[in-house]
């Protein structure tokens, strides 16, 4: 019998799944270069970020004896922030202020405070930044404000997101006098990805005291790192940006009591510091007149 030139039904189905099975295979090859791939191209932006900001900072600087913002000594009328009877005015000095006075004389724009790599979904641009008249001003005509109050960095009220996602150096006690400020230190860290909250510290081995972490699956470890260690990109105050693979990097040794060098953490204010001067890395939300005023936020 002459059999006809089509392909029967049966046959058209093994074509089908041989296709298929192909298909999955191309897949599962291409898809963890993809992802490798999309992952470098987030660490390269996210450390372009990073050094935006950071620069930003450098510049603010040029024009400001080499200092770094400080909303206090800036909004000294208060026509920004409204100062309660008796208030300090230190207390001004919050990451949500410090970020909006670069970004309200043009230093960065609001896109560059939400790093490419976020994982909070409460951590959102702040896209309707007022750069004329901010309503949140405290003066009655708003267009003498010196930042928007409305840009905000507590990340941790549901009903209000936060704008920014990197942890900066505390602007407070002997760091605010001798390091907010373009030291060219290449060990001073100023500003990056923010780490999770760390606990305590074990017992030293080989200059290395283990961090114990308050929250094991803290979001930060999501940001680049692999869900159990942190990594992320550091500025530091030469200007220069590495991408650091543990929260107490090889390039951050500290005398601590100038007796004893250990590693620095990055996230961490290490009690037995009595200079005040090792890395401490956090998003704030309150401060004043004291190291202790100072409130970091965790996620």
């Amino acid at each position: 019998m002459r059999r006809s030139h089509g392909f029967t039904l049966v046959e058209l189905a093994v074509v089908l799944v041989v296709c298929v099975a192909v298909g999955v295979v191309i897949m599962a090859v291409l898809l963890p270069s993809i992802g490798r791939r999309n992952h470098g191209i987030r660490h390269l932006k996210d450390a372009t970020q990073v050094r935006g900001i950071q620069q930003g900072l450098v510049l603010w600087s040029q024009n400001n004896r080499d200092r770094y913002p400080r909303p206090s000594s800036l909004d000294k009328d208060n026509m920004t922030i409204a100062l309660a009877e008796g208030e300090d005015p230190s207390t001004k000095d919050t990451t949500s202020n410090i970020i909006s006075i670069l970004i309200y004389n043009g230093f960065i724009p609001p896109e560059l405070c939400v790093s490419p790599a976020e994982v909070n979904g409460n951590i959102k641009v702040f896209d309707t930044y007022d750069y004329e008249a901010p309503a949140g001003a405290a003066a009655a005509d708003k267009k003498l404000a010196l930042w928007d109050p409305g840009f905000n960095a507590d990340f941790t009220d549901p009903s209000r997101p936060g704008n920014f996602s990197y942890g900066h150096m505390l602007p407070a006690g002997e760091r605010l006098a001798k390091q907010w400020m373009n030291t060219f230190s290449a060990t001073e860290a100023v500003l990056g990805n923010r780490g999770p909250e760390i606990a305590g510290l074990g017992s030293p081995k080989g200059g290395v005291r283990p961090a114990t972490l308050k929250n094991p699956t803290s979001n930060t470890l999501l940001i680049h790192g692999g869900r159990t260690t942190w990594e992320g990109n550091i500025a530091y105050n030469d200007n220069h940006v590495s991408f650091e693979t543990r929260m107490d990097p090889e390039e951050t040794p500290y005398s601590f009591d100038g007796k004893k060098t250990y590693l620095d953490h990055l996230f961490y204010d290490e009690l037995d510091d009595a200079a005040g001067l090792n890395n401490f890395l956090s998003i704030v939300t309150k401060a004043g007149p004291a190291r202790a005023d100072f409130v970091s936020i965790w996620d």
